[in-house]
């Protein structure tokens, strides 16, 4: 088995069965570790309770194992084979060509715990990745899975096709999708994050704390990064906390700001943020500005640092026209060239770009109260211009005014914005959200693109400081 699974598993998992025959169970301790629903096993009356929250990485990596119930709806169900009977298993149809056996395995393991209830909750996310070893109990078998290999209960595979040397005297993660639970590629902070986003929470409030693990695992002295209310701060490349955005319209979660994704349940995708073209500031308790080095080093020493949840954004600002588009219906866009169909519906950004050409670009909405105007305005900050970047990305943010500061309502985002060619062979067959309108009023897939410094949208903003919360 793989380095450090070796004679733990086979004891562990018998000693970890004569506990759960008796009652269940559920110890945060290097032993054992069982999962339960949402309210998971901490007292949530504990005044340790968040500092426990922070250690999930530590907890979680620190067991021997973590057993998982890959069939029921909540820790009341019980675990099939232990104190609920198994599902047969139908009988294993195969073929052997040239001395080669194929196994056709109905429904792959994997999918029957992708499927689960337990894969989509909340909390069980940072469970599975953080956890060195898994035992997954189905309804017809049990899976165990370390960082290295998965094995099945119920279709022997040899060793050998499980887990291979990498030739460097370590080991290469297995690439066998259709009975790995969970993918171990290797994933980096920002994918984990957009995984996350689709998980389900019972309380809004937990949204921060369900990550925890996830972001101390990431964060730290000598890690590469820091967060601030579960926005990623990256130590050298700084840090675009409003570089995201919803594939569809979310539903606000009051107990967290808008500029982070922690304040929205729905699914998260994350942009560009290596070339900021706006400044970040942060706001400690008694109204005193701090930059992001200065809130780093506190991290790093460890320091309790109050702060209040708002963000300071000094950037160009200017105020744009949306129009809310169905494209069925727009006249002359099949004609020149377009693909309707890969035209998405709804709110479009126009920024005039010379007195000939407007760019139209797609709004994705944070939340959905916009949804259904035909035409509006708001006012917007750019985050990226794209001048600097290999992909020119233009990444704008879209907000409203309150009294005394502003609230996030979505994210532009242009790819290849400068690029007169045909889009990178990427982006092919994906919705696309850009699109050009001519004086005569005919809708083009390009466009002659000036210098983008003297695109006439971007000589109408001004420089400003602003507060979002």
């Amino acid at each position: 088995m793989a380095a450090g699974c070796q004679g733990q598993y086979s004891c562990g998992f018998k000693a970890g069965m004569r506990l759960l025959m008796g009652r269940p169970t559920c110890m945060f301790s290097s032993s054992y570790l069982t999962p339960t629903d949402d309210t998971q096993c901490i007292d949530q009356d504990d005044p340790l309770k968040h500092e426990q929250m922070k250690r999930m990485d530590e907890i979680y990596s620190g067991a021997k194992f973590t057993i998982i119930d890959a069939t029921g709806d909540d820790r009341t169900y019980g675990l099939s084979g232990v104190t609920l009977p198994r599902q047969p298993n139908p009988p294993r149809a195969y073929v052997e060509i040239d001395g080669v056996k194929l196994t056709y395995l109905h429904t792959p393991p994997a999918d029957k715990i992708r499927s689960s209830r337990w894969a989509s909750r909340g909390w069980t996310y940072q469970e599975g990745i953080l956890s060195r070893r898994r035992i997954f109990f189905t309804s017809d078998q049990v899976m165990f899975q370390c960082n290295n290999m998965t094995c099945l209960e119920a279709f022997a595979i040899p060793m050998d096709a499980l887990q291979k040397s990498n030739g460097n005297g370590g080991h290469r993660q297995p690439h066998l999708n259709d009975i790995e639970p969970i993918l171990m590629a290797k994933q980096n902070l920002d994918g984990h994050l957009m995984a996350y986003s689709k998980r389900d929470l019972k309380y809004d409030e937990d949204s921060l704390n369900a990550f925890l693990g996830i972001l101390s695992h990431y964060s730290g002295p000598g890690k590469p990064y820091v967060h601030f209310l579960g926005s990623p701060i990256h130590r050298v490349k700084g840090s675009m906390i409003n570089a995201w955005y919803h594939l569809e319209p979310a539903k606000r979660r009051d107990q967290f700001p808008s500029w982070s994704w922690t304040g929205w349940k729905g699914e998260v995708k994350l942009t560009s943020r290596s070339n900021p073209d706006h400044e970040i500031g942060l706001m400690t308790e008694n109204g005193d500005r701090t930059s992001l080095e200065k809130y780093i080093k506190a991290c790093d020493d460890n320091q309790t640092l109050p702060m209040k949840h708002v963000i300071e954004l000094t950037g160009k600002m200017t105020t744009f026209s949306f129009k809310h588009i169905k494209w069925s219906l727009e006249p002359n866009v099949r004609n020149n060239g377009l693909d309707e169909p890969k035209l998405q519906d709804g709110p479009w950004a126009i920024l005039p770009l010379t007195t000939d050409i407007r760019c139209y670009s797609f709004l994705y909405l944070d939340d959905a109260s916009l949804a259904a105007e035909s035409q509006f305005e708001l006012p917007v900050i750019v985050l990226e211009l794209g001048t600097e970047s290999k992909n020119h990305n233009i990444i704008i943010l879209v907000l409203k005014e309150s009294s005394d500061h502003y609230e996030r309502v979505g994210l532009i985002t242009i790819r290849h914005a400068f690029q007169i060619t045909n889009e990178d062979d990427r982006w092919k067959g994906q919705p696309k959200q850009v699109i050009y309108l001519d004086k005569a009023e005919r809708w083009l897939p390009r466009a002659p693109i000036s210098e983008p410094l003297t695109h006439i949208w971007l000589q109408g903003t001004e420089k400003k400081t602003i507060l979002v919360k």
